[in-house]
């Protein structure tokens, strides 16, 4: 009944992310993760603002 969980699927398909995610350094995943979480923040910020604009209106 198990066996058929612990056996290993081949990858049908493989994405860009996927294969950064796999094989990159932790040095090089630190910087693309540092990029994204500082734009995300930016664009959270973003929106704050904009609803903040949108109140005093």
């Amino acid at each position: 009944m198990f066996a058929n969980l612990l056996k290993k699927k081949p990858v049908e398909h493989s994405s860009r992310l996927s294969d950064f995610v796999r094989n990159a350094d932790s040095a090089e995943k630190k910087k693309v993760y540092s990029r994204v979480i500082d734009r995300a923040i930016a664009s959270q910020n973003a929106v704050i603002e904009l609803a903040k604009t949108n109140q005093t209106r």
